[in-house]
């Protein structure tokens, strides 16, 4: 068991550490130490820009493509990610006696320094994954020039024009307005603050995180930023840069080709953000439709799912296609995985999260909600799912999702109890859903209202509904962390998947058009078993096919159903390979019955309308379907071999019984059989007529036949 604990150990500590810097999934731990990173920085209540250098104590960690480093001091923010690929040049400083110092100089000839504190075996093997992982990259590096030149920073260092700026790769809204008022928003006074963070400490693939650049985030990111600074955050800027050319490149491949996804994708298309104009315009939605398409081919197995167009919509105002692409790649896979499904497992999962952490936070509000049967994911379910968009003005959501790229997915539960707890009086007041739904509604519609109409302070006039609802997020709520959120989902999620699967079967069940005479619980069972051994199935490498059955797994499936039907393992043993093939030629005859559409696939309905037949069959109809499983030749009649195969299936059906009455049984039945049997020339063939005196007269056979024992041993 302990290599097994290691693993896992392994596995969970590489699952923390992607999470924590927003990595790509080929990442692994590799070496992990605490470390002192110096950094000059402006003292802030300088005048003339005095500078200090700042020691920040942290952990410097090391994967295949990633070194970063992250403060450990009380209340001192502080993080770094660099790519491997964008360090020109690491140098040995001369060692210290408590430390290993190295610096690094990357792509943009930034130096940083960071004093290891490890011993010298440590050290050695650090360097030597060190430079072996940097020798790894060199390839990657040759792809910084061409990328560099989509990134909109880039061109803020370089002192480019608003005109020059906007020849870059960018969101709809360089052809269809950003929404606001630049004036009102401060764009200019924003984008020299962001100039002089990127001279500081670093742009696009090489910034270090400061409460600075958090601060800047939260007061709300400069339009023509949005989009980058958002990617650099989620990490979809390093998926864009390792795979440069798949977007168009899928595009390209699949242009010819149609599939459901396609189908649903136009179906909402023109219901996405209808309110900004370019999704009344053919450009903004094709452009939207390219995003959703070349996802949905990404990823077949979910292909699309409503709410993300919504989501896509939103973020390609302010993002390339490109850009969106990736960016909605890590939303679906990371950020928040399982919300754009068909079950909704993951915004279901998170609302089980947000109903407990409001009990935690707020108990008596939600013991009114369970008093007054107010069902609370009536509206925070829709918040989740759209990331507010659909719930705030845009502006105001824009500001939301500047802060859930940075924070990620706490934020959305900081920010739905700030609603509640700032509403809460007016909450307490509620009585149903619509009352509840109504408080929030015209909430929403006043997040631009000053928060002080009154006040003679300008700054405190100056403060709205929705900056007190960021403040109210913040410091009220910073106790849900994202490894709080990330234990609570470990948590509840087995709940999700029961009531999930629950709801599922109820509604398949409910939706059977012929239940073949089955009762709710029969259909149950068989629901169980059906879907039981397609899930086995498909945690082998084989193609997904969700909803049918093939022969393979058909036999399975029989044989948990009746023990007569199961093959075991000793069966395939030299000895008994006779036997076996009887069985197996058996099921297939069997599964051709079932399969009414002969398709080679069975679905629910056909096995249902199969298993009723049987089970609820009488014993004539059993005897017309073994008649007609052994009629090879479909020509109403059974030769002597057939008649020989018939009593072969019957002595494997029976293989199982502790006395051998069976095997007298079965010889007196081929004896009766050839007894009855007709003569056609020189052959005898034994007719459907027949074989029912046989069965109808034979004793010994009556309560042996086939569907009789399966019957009694069948568990549904």
């Amino acid at each position: 068991m302990q290599p097994l604990k290691t693993n896992l150990a392994a596995q969970k500590r590489d699952e923390r550490f992607r999470a924590r810097f927003r990595l790509p999934p080929t990442e692994h731990l590799t070496h992990s130490f605490s470390a002192v990173h110096p950094v000059e920085e402006e003292v802030a209540s300088s005048e003339d820009h005095e500078r200090k250098t700042t020691n920040y104590n942290g952990v410097l960690s090391l994967s295949e493509a990633y070194l970063t480093f992250n403060s450990t001091d009380q209340g001192r923010y502080f993080e770094v990610v660099m790519p491997l690929y964008t360090v020109r040049r690491v140098e040995k400083l001369a060692d210290k006696p408590d430390a290993f110092p190295i610096k690094i100089v990357n792509w943009h000839q930034s130096e940083s320094v960071y004093y290891l504190n490890v011993n010298s075996k440590e050290y050695d093997e650090f360097s030597a994954t060190l430079t072996s992982n940097l020798r790894n990259q060199i390839k990657h590096m040759r792809m910084m020039k061409q990328f560099l030149t989509t990134c909109a920073s880039e061109a803020v260092i370089a002192d480019k024009t608003y005109e020059e700026m906007n020849t870059i790769p960018g969101g709809l809204g360089l052809q269809f307005e950003f929404p606001g008022d630049s004036k009102k928003l401060k764009e200019k006074s924003k984008m020299k603050l962001w100039k002089k963070y990127f001279n500081e400490y670093g742009r696009n693939l090489t910034i270090s995180k400061t409460p600075r650049f958090a601060k800047l985030i939260r007061v709300g990111l400069p339009n023509r930023l949005r989009g980058e600074i958002w990617e650099v955050c989620s990490g979809a800027i390093f998926e864009r840069f390792m795979n440069q050319g798949l977007y168009d490149r899928i595009l390209e491949e699949n242009k010819n080709r149609n599939s459901l996804s396609l189908e649903e994708i136009e179906k909402d298309l023109n219901r996405s953000l209808p309110e900004y104009k370019a999704y009344q315009q053919p450009e903004g939605i094709n452009s939207l439709r390219r995003v959703l398409s070349a996802y949905s081919w990404k990823d077949p197995e979910l292909g699309y799912c409503q709410a993300m167009n919504i989501v896509t919509s939103a973020i390609l105002i302010y993002m390339s296609e490109e850009q969106a692409f990736f960016t909605l790649s890590i939303l679906c896979d990371d950020l928040l995985p399982g919300y754009y499904s068909t079950s909704m497992y993951g915004a279901l999962l998170d609302q089980i999260i947000f109903e407990h952490l409001l009990e935690k936070t707020m108990p008596k509000l939600h013991a009114h909600f369970k008093e007054t049967d107010i069902q609370l994911s009536v509206a925070c379910l829709p918040w989740f799912l759209s990331l507010y968009i659909n719930s705030m003005p845009l502006l105001f959501a824009f500001r939301v999702l500047d802060c859930f790229f940075m924070e990620g997915p706490k934020v959305l539960f900081q920010i739905g109890l700030a609603i509640l707890k700032i509403n809460g009086d007016e909450l307490l007041q509620a009585t149903d859903d619509g009352a509840f739904m109504n408080i929030l509604k015209d909430y929403f519609n006043h997040l631009d209202k000053p928060l002080y109409p009154n006040s003679e302070n300008p700054k405190a006039k100056n403060l709205t509904k929705f900056n007190e609802l960021l403040l109210v997020a913040y410091r009220e709520f910073s106790s849900v962390t994202d490894e709080l959120v990330r234990e609570l989902r470990q948590t509840h999620q087995l709940k999700v998947v029961a009531g999930i699967e629950s709801f599922t079967k109820r509604s398949a069940v409910r939706n059977i058009e012929d239940p073949a005479g089955l009762d709710k619980t029969e259909l149950g069972i068989i629901y169980d078993k059906f879907y039981n051994v397609l899930y086995y199935k498909q945690q082998k490498p084989t193609e997904r096919n969700d909803s049918k059955m093939d022969l393979k797994s058909f036999q399975v499936f029989i044989g948990s159903l009746a023990t007569w039907a199961k093959i075991e393992s000793e069966d395939y043993q030299l000895d008994r390979q006779r036997q076996l093939k009887v069985a197996q030629n058996f099921l297939h005859q069997l599964f051709n019955v079932f399969d009414r559409h002969h398709t080679q696939h069975l679905s629910l309905q056909d096995v249902i309308i199969g298993v009723g037949s049987i089970h609820k069959g009488d014993l004539n109809t059993q005897i017309k379907l073994f008649f007609d499983l052994h009629d090879m030749d479909k020509d109403e009649y059974l030769n002597k071999d057939e008649v020989v195969q018939l009593s072969e299936t019957l002595l494997w059906i029976f293989r199982n019984t502790q006395d051998e009455d069976h095997l007298n049984a079965v010889s007196t039945f081929l004896h009766n059989a050839f007894e009855y049997s007709e003569t056609r020339g020189d052959d005898q063939y034994l007719s459907l007529a027949s074989l029912r005196l046989v069965f109808n007269c034979h004793h010994a056979m009556k309560d042996r036949t086939l569907m009789t024992y399966a019957q009694n041993d069948c568990t549904c």
